[in-house]
């Protein structure tokens, strides 16, 4: 058993080896950087009020005033954004608005009902995607 030539092979596929481990390093490294930063999307709407208090008896509504503002992914107000009120309302509403703007909508419980919601989305175009929240309707 003649071993004086056993080790040949393996700093040439050692080599091997690290060229391709190297050049693979490389290719992920330039994908990163041609990926970049992400656009922004759409993270979240909040209203002001949350909550809406009517009174009466039986079936009853009342117009507010609801302040919209909506969040992209960066923490920064959204503009020209369409938010769609649906649910407790006597007719749904569809507004194209800035972030901060308010809102007039006429909200509506049925006859027996002490709560309701509301449901908000607002929706942007542009891979901005969609943000929702919900109101709150109850009888005072």
């Amino acid at each position: 058993m003649d071993q004086s030539g056993g080790m040949e092979g393996v700093p040439l596929q050692l080599v091997i080896v690290v060229v391709i481990g190297v050049a693979a390093l490389g290719i992920l490294i330039g994908w990163l950087a041609l990926a970049g930063d992400p656009d922004p999307v759409m993270k979240s709407v909040t209203v002001d009020p949350e909550d809406l208090t009517v009174d009466g008896d039986g079936r009853v509504s009342k117009e507010f005033d609801v302040m919209v503002f909506v969040y992209d992914s960066e923490g920064n107000e959204v503009d020209d954004v369409v938010v769609t009120f649906t649910g407790a309302v006597d007719e749904d509403v569809t507004e194209k608005i800035d972030s901060g703007e308010e809102i007039s909508i006429t909200a509506a419980l049925p006859d027996g009902a002490n709560t309701a919601t509301i449901d908000v989305v607002a929706e942007k175009g542009g891979g901005m995607g969609s943000a929702e929240t919900s109101l709150i309707v109850m009888r005072g």
